[in-house]
Parts: C-alpha cells; sequence; structure tokens
C-alpha cells in the first residue's frame, strides 16, 4: 500500500501541465508535509515522511469546492519489553509505523484573489490507516477505516504574473480509525502539522 502511495504521488506531479496558476477559476497545491502525532500511544514520533494533492474550483470568487488526496507515515521505536498475548510471551524490541491515506472533499475560502492569497479551509472524508510493527524478521499489521475531519489555515504565493507560486499550511487532523494490534490500542488519530508546496 505504501509503494502504491509513492507510484500515485509520482504520477500525478508528472501529470500536471508546465503552465502554473492553470486557471483563475482552479487551484491545485502539491506539498511536502510535516505532520506532529497527538495523544497517540502507538506511533507517536513526529516525522516529514508525507505529501498533499487537492485541487479545487471556485464558485465564487473566494470559495473553492474540490478533492484532497495525502499520505504519511509515523513511526516509533520500541526499546526490549515482554508482551503478554493470552498464552503466549514475547520479549523483544519493535519498530511500529502508522501509515494513513486521507482523501475527500474540501471547501477552501480565500480573503484575496491577488498574488497573496491567505485562506481557511475545511476537509472531510475517509482514512485508511495501518497499524504495524515489526519485530526480529516478523511483521504483525492491522488495517483500519475511519472519518476525517481537518480545518487548516494557510497561504498561496503567486510571485509572477502566470506563473507557478508558492504554498504553505498550518493544519490539524482527525480521523476516528480504531484497532487493536498485539497488546496496543488505537482509538483515533489526532494531528498537527505544516505543509509546503507549489500552488498552480
Amino acid at each position: 500500500m505504501k509503494r502504491m502511495a509513492v507510484v500515485v504521488s509520482a504520477a500525478f506531479v508528472l501529470a500536471i501541465p508546465a503552465q502554473a496558476q492553470i486557471s483563475e477559476d482552479t487551484y491545485f497545491n502539491v506539498d511536502w508535509q510535516f505532520n506532529i502525532p497527538l495523544g497517540n500511544n502507538f506511533a507517536d514520533h513526529a516525522s516529514g515522511w508525507g505529501m498533499n494533492f487537492e485541487g479545487g474550483y471556485y464558485v465564487t470568487p473566494e470559495l473553492a469546492l474540490g478533492a484532497f488526496f495525502s499520505y504519511h507515515t509515523n513511526n516509533e521505536y520500541i526499546d526490549r519489553t515482554t508482551l503478554h498475548m493470552g498464552n503466549t510471551s514475547l520479549n523483544t524490541d519493535q519498530q511500529h509505523s502508522l501509515f494513513q491515506i486521507p482523501f475527500g472533499m474540501v471547501m477552501h475560502y480565500r480573503f484575496d484573489y491577488g498574488k497573496m492569497q491567505p485562506y481557511a479551509a475545511l476537509k472531510l472524508g475517509a482514512a485508511y490507516a495501518q497499524m504495524s510493527s515489526d519485530y526480529y524478521i516478523y511483521e504483525s499489521s492491522k488495517d483500519t477505516w475511519g472519518f476525517f475531519i481537518s480545518p487548516e489555515v494557510g497561504m498561496q504565493f503567486y510571485p509572477w504574473p502566470g506563473g507557478i507560486g508558492f504554498h504553505m499550511a498550518l493544519y490539524y487532523s482527525l480521523s476516528t480509525n480504531q484497532g487493536s494490534l498485539m497488546t496496543y490500542d488505537l482509538h483515533s488519530i489526532n494531528s498537527l502539522g505544516f505543509r509546503l508546496g507549489v500552488a498552480f
């Protein structure tokens, strides 16, 4: 699944036309993403292993409706410990990974439509997440699905007329994914993060 996300990302970037600001009635962002988990006891280390893709159509000069797709991986190393699982005990260290793919619809409101375009956005959709633990030569994993919501504030900046722009954003995200893996439980996924990328 992780390899598929990377391939889809590369295909998306290569498919974007060379000219920027494709239309005054549309916007497209391609971003690198940094994610900080909150209250997650499975894989709680911040990481920059993520990307975000989104685009929309301005139904008014200020309000755009569109779609988004992103992915991210957070990791955590667990020191050697003894796990008691039913009638079995296992003494090992572990590498935990939490891989996420949220996708859905976005509502994007810009407060100016000149070169500097500050905006607020709300994303709603579904989230796939995979919990995985690697130990010795083995891996255990659990797939989960949940509802996703993410408010965001940011800025699109187009320094050259008809040219490529820059994008930056701060976001909070919440998904309702739940799951259990070995002796670990996941009740939801809360994150803070920021994005840096290009705007078309």
